[in-house]
């Protein structure tokens, strides 16, 4: 066979390229973000600015320098959705210099670091905003609601305020909760937004439901077990407060659905959302929210290679068996 006849790989073609992928995930945060700039305002669109734009700039510097781009490379539009997502897991009345913070961590140790786009094994938003709250945690209690909640104010921006105390989420009603009409992150309040990025995601054929439905079902099914550990009551009272309020069904979506960092596979992708959902349960009533919340995604994020391994070995096994009885 000439050169000329000769194919080369790769062999599978498909429209889903990484950039095909990243587009999606960015559409289906839009609604999200118009949500979060609505109630929060200016500043919010400025977080989310901020972080997308320090963001691109610090995977590119980096990028430069170890030479992995070069100057006729396409654009990474991986670096706008992480620092989208990053700025959207803030609470609205972070400052920039905090954000400036977690978008370093998640960009150079957490991206850059393990190779780039495609290479890193934790998922770099969820990282870095771990990261400052264990780090800076009195940084990361800006929840203005309220009268004080100004939507052209900007020197939360600027001033760390005093930490605000998050009141009682069963004060408030079932169409404030799923519309994201109370103090939360900039944009995963809004039930109804999440749902409809999720269904994008689903309908595009970017996001994998093994995880994410495995970790609500879990979520759903074990949580009376939380309230023995937390109240010593068994009963599913607060639950449907804690789903829509908490975040789980954002990080659920958006973070598990992650097609680099999670499972690929359908059996380790339900073990990993339901594991996720124990790890999340288990730790809640001895850690703060949000690290509850994102620990246990980290978590299965170091597991998710050993994960497809062993789900792949068990498949190969059945496959041989099957064809030792056939024969």
């Amino acid at each position: 066979m000439s050169l000329d006849q000769r194919q080369l790989a790769p062999f599978i073609h498909t429209e889903k390229s990484a950039p095909y992928i990243y587009m999606t995930l960015l559409a289906s945060l839009v609604p999200c973000v118009v949500c979060g700039i609505f109630y929060y305002g200016l500043r919010a669109a400025i977080l989310i600015l901020f972080c997308m734009v320090t963001f691109v700039l610090s995977d590119n510097f980096c990028s430069r320098i170890t030479g992995r781009r070069k100057g006729e490379d396409y654009f990474d539009v991986s670096s706008l959705v992480e620092g989208l997502l990053l700025s959207l897991l803030l609470p609205p009345d972070t400052t920039l210099l905090t954000a400036l913070v977690a978008v370093l961590f998640a960009s150079v140790i957490t991206k850059q670091v393990f190779g780039g786009a495609g290479s890193n094994i934790l998922n770099p938003a969820c990282a870095g905003r771990l990261f400052i709250e264990l780090v800076m945690p009195s940084s990361t209690q800006g929840f203005a609601y309220g009268e004080v909640n100004s939507r052209f104010s900007l020197v939360s921006l600027v001033v760390q305020g005093e930490p605000v105390e998050i009141p009682d989420y069963t004060q408030f009603s079932f169409s404030e909760l799923i519309s994201g009409n109370y103090p939360g992150l900039i944009g995963t309040a809004c039930f109804i937004c999440v749902i409809i990025g999720g269904v994008y995601l689903t309908l595009k054929g970017t996001m994998r439901l093994y995880s994410p439905v495995s970790y609500i079902f879990t979520l759903l099914t074990l949580y009376p077990f939380y309230r023995i550990i937390e109240t010593k009551t068994f009963g599913f009272d607060g639950m449907l407060v804690y789903l829509l309020s908490s975040g789980a069904v954002f990080v659920a979506v958006f973070l598990l659905g992650d097609m680099t960092t999670m499972p690929s596979r359908f059996t380790s992708g339900v073990f990993a959302g339901v594991l996720c959902g124990i790890l999340t349960l288990i730790t809640k009533p001895f850690l703060s929210p949000v690290v509850s919340l994102l620990a246990p995604v980290l978590a299965i994020n170091f597991l998710a290679f050993v994960l497809d391994f062993f789900s792949k070995t068990l498949s190969r096994r059945k496959n041989r068996s099957r064809e030792a009885d056939v024969s």
